[in-house]
């Protein structure tokens, strides 16, 4: 579990991600450039020499050097690496990993020789999914309604799949850990931003986690944002389809109502007149923004961690400065437009 003051994110220049490809994989007429990440670096290789090539995929690939708290935790990693086979066996679009030259999934890598602190990185390669983030497109309700049918979907499918690494896997990006942001406040240094953050922590130990043990439990992605899902055009309408989904590091057992409730936070961000939502809405817009803010004191210069932050403030005193009643009846209107 993160806390306070630690540093986890790793530390390469491009040119050191472009030769852990060349010596890992034997890819060596590349180009390489960053993505953005919150706590691991991503890298997009893309392929300059021969694309026939039959174990090279046409839209290259992503280098992914894993933080140094996750990189502990070995079996996460493998469950990360079954549940991708499983959702691409199944027909499901998302990163599938691809086995270096000692033909493993991952390896643990020092990234650099006078690194004193002993600390060793998980580094993958994963296929490079093509078409635009959710976040690049209009927000229409066609398209929400896709996603929302999309998330739905998948967690479906999920419930045929079973890892033990995920039986007790929980971290503070997961929803129940809510009471922990406590220990990473400190960094919002708003005293009324930080008194809202604080009074929706309470709400939330008060309502939700008093029920927890009752609510239906299973396998969720854990953080279906705007950022992890890919769309492509359609064609034949204009519209845009879900091409494929990203980013497995925070699937775990918990609530079916944490996944709809984290669905919801993020498009909310998308749709300026979003207004529906309750208690683990907020409580994950609090998640995102505290241990954005957190994190970003951490890296100064990512703006990536700040994304949330741009509309998520105004967002959250939105919903929770708007009566119950008034949040209900906008919910259940919404509900029916999308039935019409």
């Amino acid at each position: 579990m993160l806390h306070p003051g630690q540093s986890i994110r790793p530390h390469l220049s491009q040119q050191m991600a472009m030769r852990l490809v060349q010596r890992l994989y034997g890819l060596k007429d590349i180009a390489i450039v960053e993505l953005n990440g919150y706590d691991d670096k991503n890298y997009h290789v893309k392929i300059c020499g021969d694309r026939n090539e039959s174990r090279l995929w046409a839209h290259g690939f992503v280098l992914k050097v894993m933080n140094s708290l996750d990189s502990q935790k070995l079996p996460l990693i493998e469950a990360q690496t079954e549940i991708a086979l499983y959702l691409g066996a199944h027909g499901v679009n998302c990163p599938q990993p691809v086995k270096n030259l000692s033909g493993n999934y991952y390896s643990l890598e020092e990234l650099t020789a006078n690194d004193s602190s002993g600390q060793k990185h998980v580094v993958r390669l994963l296929t490079y999914q093509p078409g635009k983030l959710l976040k690049e497109v209009p927000c229409t309700k066609q398209l929400m309604l896709k996603v929302g049918k999309f998330v739905a979907e998948i967690d479906h499918m999920l419930k045929g799949f079973h890892h033990p690494a995920y039986d007790n896997n929980k971290s503070v990006w997961s929803l129940e850990s809510v009471p922990l942001l406590r220990k990473f406040t400190f960094s919002i240094q708003d005293a009324e931003r930080n008194a809202l953050v604080n009074t929706i922590i309470d709400a939330f130990e008060t309502a939700v986690v008093s029920v927890f043990d009752a609510m239906e439990k299973g396998l969720i992605h854990g953080d279906f944002n705007e950022q992890n899902v890919v769309v492509g055009a359609n064609p034949s309408d204009c519209s845009w389809d879900i091409a494929a989904v990203l980013d497995f590091g925070d699937t775990q057992h918990s609530c079916y109502l944490f996944e709809l409730a984290i669905c919801i936070c993020y498009m909310m961000l998308l749709a300026a007149d979003s207004n529906p939502l309750d208690i683990c809405v907020s409580a994950r817009l609090c998640q995102s923004l505290v241990l954005g803010a957190y994190s970003y004191l951490q890296d100064p210069g990512n703006e990536y961690l700040l994304t949330t932050s741009q509309k998520g403030w105004d967002v959250l005193q939105l919903i929770w400065n708007t009566p119950n009643n008034d949040l209900m009846s906008k919910w259940k209107e919404t509900v029916t437009s999308y039935q019409e």
